[in-house]
């Protein structure tokens, strides 16, 4: 049934789309901080000429419709939520609420949650750039299966919950977490999918101890949406109702229409019919009776859910021995190119494919034990106490986090955690040097400029000119203050012979 979204109660919860966090100016590059959602811009070109549309949208959703697009220059393939200004009313064209979804998105660093890459604005459209997932969302699959198995049910719901952890450590609330707005990464075999949460237009960032107003698709809100006051629990609620159907084929409340389902919802009466369910484990109706509980206070989180017993059936095992080598890898690191740094990140952020990170995202979550999406220096330390005593162990982390940590959160996220584990033959291809230059080379000159490093770091803080000569030092050999394809490949693939301080030798 349809989409529900009313502020009669208030939603005091967004701001306005795109703001700029308040910027310092740096004396030097080393206090340059960043992360990838730095990347997420504008682009004020034409979308046409950046992107060449599909001829008819893969999906329509309630507020826009996808298209799948190609970049012109460099060809990666990508999906595109076109919003038509002429659906919306006014004060959404004039305030540019669509983009919200990007403030969210950009702020998310995390394997579970799908990327987004860019924007765009014309007379008639917004246009909002996303990462392309190839095997469809849940809502598809299931129409074709009838029902999952257990074992691929639970796997949904393990990506699903990891980044239901994530988002709600962020704070942040998805509001419409259903089977439509979970696309599966490929259409390989079940070791090699993953969950992508899509869709972020109606969620937002909780800034009170309760969140106000009512939003929505009605089969999947829980009770207490539909009074207008409620937390984060409310999409532990929505897992309950998509877990029912992807085990069942049916709905916990089957209704005719939203009004009489609205009904049942607040009720909270619901069964396990035999005929759906005379196979189902146990566990499996435990862990559902445990979200479609009544008394958010009472639902389980979505890190107890992540832990309850029914998910172990789907539970990846730990490569030690991978992760142990890891670990030895982080304490090897010292300082390099800060250029270096942000092209990487760019290069992970925007070019890199989910099947090709699963072994490093495995032991990036066998770190993460609690589940929260980044790395804490604790967590570390845990780690590291297995080979060594804890106040050698409590050294290395700090020196790590130091070198890792990009943009000064006192944390590993995700795309900080890659860009020192991810090894060259993944990332850095001849395909995505050439790629990662040409996004680089806004102008299409066949050289770097001293204008497009600012311009791409510009949400960050103010940089100096001479800050960005530092940068551009880094990597400029011939000193004409560009930096070509060549130079760009040789700081790159460690050609170049640097020191910290980016001075060549």
């Amino acid at each position: 049934m349809g989409n529900i979204c009313t502020t009669e109660h208030g939603d005091n919860n967004h701001s306005t789309p795109t703001t700029p966090r308040r910027q310092s100016i740096l004396s030097n590059k080393r206090e340059l901080q960043f992360n990838a959602g730095i990347f997420v811009q504008e682009n004020k070109e034409s979308f046409e000429n950046v992107y060449e549309m599909n001829k008819v949208p893969i999906g329509t959703g309630a507020f826009a419709e996808v298209w799948l697009v190609k970049h012109r220059r460099t060809g990666d393939v990508r999906a595109a939520k076109i919003f038509k200004k002429s659906e919306l009313s006014e004060e959404e064209v004039l305030s540019r609420s669509v983009f919200m979804e990007v403030d969210i998105l950009k702020s998310l660093d995390h394997p579970n949650v799908l990327k987004v890459y860019e924007y765009f604005e014309d007379e008639e459209n917004f246009y909002i750039v996303m990462e392309y997932c190839e095997g469809g969302d849940v809502f598809d699959r299931l129409a074709q299966a009838g029902t999952f198995t257990e074992r691929y049910a639970a796997r949904v719901m393990r990506f699903l919950l990891k980044g239901l952890c994530y988002l709600h450590s962020k704070r942040v609330v998805h509001r419409d977490i259903k089977p439509e707005n979970l696309l599966i990464t490929n259409s390989g075999s079940y070791n090699d999918f993953s969950i992508k949460i899509i869709d972020f237009n109606i969620a937002t960032k909780k800034r009170d101890k309760k969140i106000r107003g009512v939003f929505g698709t009605t089969d999947y809100m829980a009770p207490e949406v539909f009074r207008g006051i409620y937390d984060e629990k409310c999409d532990l609620w929505s897992c309950g109702v998509v877990t029912y159907i992807m085990i069942s084929g049916g709905l916990p409340f089957p209704s005719p229409n939203d009004e009489v389902a609205e009904r049942a919802i607040c009720e909270g009466k619901y069964t396990f019919p035999r005929d759906r369910f005379i196979n189902i484990s146990k566990e499996c109706k435990d862990f559902i009776s445990k979200l479609l509980v009544k008394n958010p206070a009472s639902r389980l989180s979505a890190f107890e859910a992540l832990n309850h017993k029914w998910l172990s059936i789907a539970e990846e095992k730990i490569d030690t021995k991978a992760l142990s080598s890891t670990m030895k890898q982080l304490q090897s690191l010292h300082e390099v190119s800060k250029l270096k740094e942000v092209f990487t990140t760019f290069m992970i952020s925007q070019l890199s494919k989910s099947s090709n990170l699963k072994k490093f995202e495995n032991i990036f979550f066998a770190i993460d034990t609690d589940r929260n999406g980044v790395i804490t220096k604790d967590e570390l330390i845990n780690q590291l106490c297995k080979e060594m005593p804890r106040e050698k162990a409590e050294q290395e982390a700090k020196k790590m986090l130091s070198v890792i940590d990009n943009d000064g959160s006192g944390e590993i996220d995700y795309t900080e955690f890659l860009r020192v584990t991810i090894d060259e033959e993944t990332l850095l291809t001849k395909d995505n040097l050439k790629k990662a230059f040409m996004y680089f080379d806004k102008d299409s000159s066949e050289a770097i400029e001293k204008d497009e490093i600012r311009e791409w770091l510009s949400t960050g803080d103010i940089i100096p000119e001479e800050v960005v000569n530092e940068l551009m030092g880094e990597a400029d050999v011939n000193g004409d203050g560009t930096i070509d394809l060549t130079e760009f490949e040789a700081l790159l693939i460690n050609k170049l012979e640097l020191n910290v301080q980016g001075e060549k030798s």
